[in-house]
């Protein structure tokens, strides 16, 4: 009695085990895990993107919003403790000075200016404006363009230079911490070099009708933590004082915060982003090459197959509701079985059982030939097998004999009884 409930919990597990390793080889199961990771990949990617994008004037380098060590909010706080007023140019704004704002900071912008925003910007500078641009990469480069000037990359980046004009040097600068990597591509002849020499200039100034134009190559000098090195507090301090009046309106452009379409080529995210919808369109691709669209001549075998199935399904259903026969249905899959192993192994389907498990002992591993031992004893016990028992024998059959349509015929025998 003991030997046989070991037996029975070993062929359960042996069933529980094949049914689990043909769950993970099907199609669909693998089909719907790759799904899953997809899903999981790029919810949180585009979140990421969004969210960056929205936020990004609270995140960004150079700006009055951030308050971290890459921000300018310092140095806005210290102007409006001057006694300026401090306003924001933020996104959707027209980026459009009055004349009652005398200054505009333009610092590390990161989206493009359009032609309309260049005009009114230059008209500004003429009628009296100030426009101070802080960049220290090459993009954007219209604003820089459309007074004739540029970015170029320094061999050896800078990490202090002092002033050679008076103008911005009062009080006394000293040595500034620059950190510059680049440098002001700008003839000298139309401009005053205050930083640097006339071949790598990092600080100049030059003239646009009654107003001027600073550019500085390097955005250390403003941020929270340059602030803290030596003699940048000092240098732009003298900057603002020089070029506006304590009481004037100073502006900030956070208008030019939010990336450019060129975000999604050159950031870790928008790399993502493109490498998820890869993986969406090879998953996709990959579902529709086993899609029945792709397969015709498959599905007409298959179809071929499930008809002459559904018939001796239907027989088997009522041989099983009429006469309570479980041998009729053993044998029908049995037979299936012994033709399946036979071909794929060349042994003669017509042997005895115990024959037939003996004559396949050298082609199968333990596992396989252990399930066909158990499906050949418990076929002897047919007429005693329980309802389950008898549901349970025909799924391992079914899943030993490896034949597409086998899935369906035991639901369908299930849902037929």
């Amino acid at each position: 009695m003991t030997r046989n409930r070991f037996t029975d919990y070993g062929s359960r597990i042996t069933v529980h085990g094949l049914r689990f390793t043909r769950m993970l080889l099907q199609k669909r199961f693998l089909s719907d895990m790759a799904g899953i990771i997809l899903i999981l990949v790029l919810l949180p990617v585009l979140v990421i993107g969004a969210v960056g994008w929205l936020n990004a004037p609270q995140r960004a380098r150079g700006s009055a919003l951030n308050l971290g060590d890459e921000g300018v909010s310092v140095f806005a706080d210290w102007l409006r403790a001057q006694g300026f007023q401090v306003e924001m140019r933020q996104a959707g704004d027209a980026l459009r000075p009055s004349n009652q704002e005398r200054l505009l900071f333009v610092i590390a912008p990161r989206s493009g200016f359009r032609y309309g925003e260049l005009y009114d910007l230059d008209v500004w500078v003429r009628n009296g404006g100030t426009l101070i641009i802080v960049q220290e990469d090459e993009r954007p480069r219209e604003l820089l363009r459309y007074y004739g000037l540029g970015l170029g990359r320094l061999w050896w980046p800078v990490a202090q230079s002092s002033l050679a004009l008076p103008v911005f040097n009062w009080p006394p600068v000293g040595q500034a911490a620059v950190d510059a990597h680049r440098y002001v591509q700008v003839d000298c002849g139309r401009a005053a070099v205050h930083m640097g020499d006339c071949a790598r200039p990092y600080l100049v100034a030059l003239g646009r009708g009654q107003g001027q134009i600073v550019v500085l190559s390097s955005v250390t000098p403003f941020t929270n933590e340059g602030l803290r090195r030596p003699g940048n507090a000092q240098l732009v301090e003298n900057i603002a004082l020089a070029t506006a009046v304590p009481g004037a309106t100073i502006l900030f452009d956070e208008a030019h915060r939010q990336l450019s379409p060129s975000w999604l080529f050159t950031t870790p995210t928008g790399w993502a982003l493109w490498l998820s919808l890869l993986g969406i369109g090879l998953f996709i691709a990959w579902n529709n090459a086993g899609s029945p669209a792709g397969q015709t001549k498959t599905k007409t075998s298959q179809s071929e197959k499930e008809a002459d199935t559904a018939v001796a399904i239907n027989q088997l259903a009522a041989a099983e509701r009429q006469f309570r026969r479980h041998d009729v249905i053993m044998a029908h899959y049995w037979r299936r079985l012994q033709q399946t192993l036979a071909r794929r192994h060349g042994v003669d389907p017509t042997l005895p059982d115990a024959q037939f498990v003996a004559a396949l002992k050298p082609h199968l591993n333990e596992t396989e030939l252990g399930t066909v031992a158990y499906l050949a004893t418990y076929r002897e016990r047919a007429d005693v097998l329980s309802e389950n028992e008898l549901r349970q024998w025909v799924s391992v059959a079914a899943e030993l004999t490896d034949q597409q349509p086998l899935t369906r015929e035991i639901y369908e025998y299930q849902k037929a009884i």
